[in-house]
């Protein structure tokens, strides 16, 4: 008895870990934010901003006494020598860049991001309960977004009047500030309803499909909606033909670059884009990318330190008539030129090899039904989104976000689908294992012999 009792309160500290983390890191502690006044450097932003971060530290030692009572910290931070090198190098050129006090402040909430990553995946004791838990909160954020735009259109919807960027007037924003934002997430949210018509409900699935579609169309983001039909045949294809990943994976991002750099160093890109009535400008990004590349050309090598460029001092100081909006943005609108500017092209290599080039590893070293399994497209889907989306928006290798969280825990997925055989269903588990690897994963996995991870 004493057993069962034990067993249910593991199962609700689970469960609970898995709501806290999925909805602090959506919606956080300001959803409904007014945007009639200018919100950065406020008061109430410094409290979001405190409660913030205490939290993540909460959530770290949650995480942390749950591994430990899992005995799963084999798996965290992992692999751990191409992440001490990310971590190490991004410390070094925060200590020798612009803000070296608040670079290391972002880069720790960076760190614990990718711990709690790491974890979160270890909370679920089957696929079933994580398409469970995955389904619960998915609907928790439709219905706050919807709930939002109905009974609070004027802090859930951008308006006319507000103090930056009234042109937005219309777009949903939901509890987001920014309609791109919503759109991520929403983006994101269709990847998952599509997974949950496959393993969870197929009539539930669908109407979170449609619901979250609908808002994703009216926060106005056509980006991230024509990536969409790209994301899943790019997916399907190297799922079905793992041979031709690399090479499929890297034209893609090739010709992303190409397309975003050429219009910002070549006119004639901007031309072929223009007659093909595509906006060459990628809405005024071309601006910020050019102050990006000019800046990148003089500190390649160690960067200005994470996070520490845009609106610094220097910067800020160093704007004219022609690039005032550009130099006053608050990230570059592209992740790549970001991890440039933070760390240099060694910073942009370390994390490739994390983010882009150790996913493909792993999908080769997985067998057949694994992956082609829904689990396994979910994560393909969601990591190549974000790597194509990298090109229009700062979105990786972040200090907050939803979908920054969401990728590290795709590719996280994505290392323990190679490791790992499937079981189905938590009445064909295996008994409760010493070495605490019985609970691993949504699907659920249980470790085979020959194919237990070693850290790094």
């Amino acid at each position: 008895m004493d057993a069962a009792h034990e067993q249910q309160g593991r199962g609700y500290w689970r469960d609970v870990l898995f709501y806290v983390t999925f909805l602090y890191f959506t919606v956080g502690f300001l959803p409904y934010v007014s945007l009639s006044s200018t919100y950065m450097g406020s008061a109430m932003a410094a409290g979001s901003n405190l409660l913030n971060q205490l939290t993540a530290i909460i959530l770290l030692f949650s995480f942390a006494a749950f591994m430990a009572k899992e005995r799963s910290f084999s798996i965290i931070f992992t692999p751990r020598l191409l992440m001490a090198a990310i971590f190490g190098w991004y410390v070094f050129t925060s200590l020798v860049g612009e803000a070296p006090m608040f670079s290391l402040r972002r880069l720790f909430m960076c760190a614990i991001i990718c711990v709690l990553a790491g974890c979160f995946l270890q909370l679920p004791r089957t696929e079933r309960h994580f398409t469970t838990l995955l389904a619960v909160c998915t609907m928790i954020i439709l219905f706050l977004c919807y709930f939002g735009v109905i009974v609070l259109p004027s802090r859930s919807i951008h308006q006319a009047s507000d103090a930056l960027e009234p042109l937005l007037a219309g777009d949903w924003r939901g509890v987001f500030r920014h309609k791109n934002e919503a759109a991520s997430v929403m983006t994101v949210l269709i990847i998952v309803a599509i997974y949950l018509c496959k393993r969870w409900s197929f009539v539930g699935g669908l109407a979170m499909l449609l619901l979250s579609l609908v808002f994703l169309v009216k926060s106005g983001g056509k980006t991230a909606l024509g990536l969409l039909p790209i994301i899943i045949a790019t997916g399907w294809f190297i799922l079905r033909w793992p041979r031709w990943r690399y090479v499929v994976v890297t034209s893609l991002l090739a010709v992303f670059a190409v397309v975003t750099v050429g219009t910002t160093v070549d006119p004639v890109f901007s031309q072929m884009l223009t007659k093909m009535k595509i906006d060459a400008t990628f809405t005024g990004r071309t601006d910020i990318w050019t102050v990006a590349i000019d800046y990148i050309r003089q500190s390649p090598l160690v960067g200005y330190g994470y996070q520490a460029f845009w609106r610094s001092d220097a910067l800020m100081t160093s704007f004219t008539e022609n690039n005032t909006w550009a130099t006053t943005a608050p990230d570059s609108h592209n992740g790549y030129f970001d991890l440039l500017l933070a760390g240099g092209v060694p910073g942009l290599v370390l994390v490739l090899l994390w983010l882009y080039l150790l996913p493909l590893v792993y999908l080769g070293k997985m067998d057949d039904a694994t992956r082609n399994s829904p689990l396994t497209r979910l994560y393909v889907s969601v990591w190549l989104y974000v790597l194509l989306f990298g090109f229009l928006e700062t979105i990786f290798f972040l200090s907050t976000g939803f979908v920054w969280f969401f990728l590290a825990v795709a590719v996280m997925g994505l290392r323990l689908q190679a490791n790992a055989s499937l079981v189905e269903d938590e009445a064909e588990l295996q008994p409760p294992q010493t070495d605490g690897h019985a609970d691993m994963l949504p699907k659920n996995i249980q470790r085979q012999p020959s194919e237990v991870i070693h850290p790094g």
